[in-house]
């Protein structure tokens, strides 16, 4: 074998040795790289959890005392549950009363045990606004009769404003429904009038929920059916 063909391979092995190894560095740095990445991902996530936990911790308390609420049948328990003390809730809830006012007349009643006011006075058949705010209103009304009339009867259920700047009455809601279209003697009727939204109210407004004198003979005053309430957002 000649001189130079042996230097010639000798070169050849030399530039192999040399890629094999800076190939071999190559991976291995690749590897440390990943190792890094790894450690770092791992740290982030421990560290992560541990500020998140009693957040978490938090949030699944929070849950519990919301399904706790719903587990109070109707909206004044639900409402008497706001807040850290019930008598600080600006709120109020009246029911008609069975017995007081005349038989073409809507009155409302506090009472105990399912009816209350917080913040709101009730008075002259009315609730006074003491607070200058946003509040949500609400009063559902049910009608019934044992039996159609000869014509056709038509029901009637208003919300309504007296304000310190205004003389008169301001409409807020209204609702009207009709029955006994086919005067059929025989049969018992029900009718259900719901109303609510939101108001900005100034204080010293005063609301009001009525019927006409004409169709409060027609009212179902037992527990529950026929209630008006306010409460602040």
């Amino acid at each position: 074998m000649s001189s130079e063909k042996m230097l010639s391979e000798l070169e050849s092995g030399r530039d192999m040795a040399v890629e094999g190894a800076e190939t071999q560095g190559r991976h291995c740095l690749r590897f440390s790289c990943t190792l890094a990445a790894l450690a770092l991902v791992a740290a982030s996530s421990y560290l992560v959890f541990c500020q998140v936990r009693p957040q978490g911790a938090h949030w699944k308390a929070a849950l519990r005392e919301a399904e706790d609420l719903t587990a109070y049948n109707g909206l004044p328990h639900l409402m008497k549950q706001v807040g850290d003390d019930p008598r600080e809730r600006i709120a109020a809830h009246l029911t008609a009363d069975p017995i007081k006012g005349a038989s073409n007349e809507l009155t409302w009643q506090v009472e105990a045990g399912i009816a209350f006011s917080h913040g709101i006075e009730f008075s002259n058949n009315s609730l006074l606004i003491k607070e200058t705010g946003f509040y949500f209103i609400y009063t559902q009304v049910v009608f019934f009769y044992s039996q159609c009339e000869d014509s056709t009867i038509f029901l009637s259920h208003d919300m309504h404003k007296l304000s310190l700047a205004y003389p008169e009455e301001t409409i807020l809601l209204k609702a009207t429904k009709s029955v006994c279209h086919h005067g059929r003697h025989g049969d018992p009727w029900y009718k259900t009038s719901y109303q609510g939204a939101i108001f900005d109210f100034e204080a010293g407004d005063r609301i009001y929920s009525r019927v006409p004198s004409s169709v409060a003979k027609y009212l179902d005053k037992t527990e529950g059916k026929t209630f008006f309430g306010i409460f602040a957002l």
